[in-house]
């Protein structure tokens, strides 16, 4: 059964059997400091989205399975070491660059994000220099 996408993002991702990844004790308690800290949703201990009146004690913070999407798009992609341990079956790759694990997003990807971009930037740097250099040669 595929989740359909909704306004908070793309669907989770589930294991191969349909149950969702869960954490450990250490990964669940760094995953509450950063939803502390990282989540605009979050606010003193509860959730903004679920609020209907009541306040609602954010699921995700006292929960061992990744069941809030506003983490699992807007948080945890931003600290991509953890990610990358919540979801080791997941096919993981070392950066050629750095060294650091991370999830590929295609299966052509060699570097890490921020390497990625690095690396971008160091070769348009590159083909600049070329294509000036070939223009001043010609005039």
């Amino acid at each position: 059964m595929m989740e359909r996408s909704s306004r908070y993002g793309p669907p989770l991702p589930r294991r191969p059997d349909g149950s969702p990844y869960e954490m450990s004790e250490a990964q669940r308690r760094q995953a509450a400091k950063l939803i502390a800290r990282e989540c605009s949703n979050y606010d003193r201990g509860n959730c903004l989205l679920l609020d209907d009146g009541e306040e609602c004690v954010c699921p995700q913070v006292i929960s061992y399975t990744v069941l809030c999407r506003w983490f699992r798009n807007a948080v945890l992609p931003r600290f991509p070491e953890l990610e990358a341990d919540i979801f080791k079956d997941r096919d993981r790759k070392r950066c050629e660059r750095c060294g650091a694990k991370f999830i590929p997003g295609s299966n052509r990807s060699r570097y890490c994000p921020a390497c990625a971009a690095k690396n971008r930037r160091e070769k348009e740097r590159e083909r600049k220099r070329n294509k000036r250099r070939m223009s001043a040669f010609r005039g």
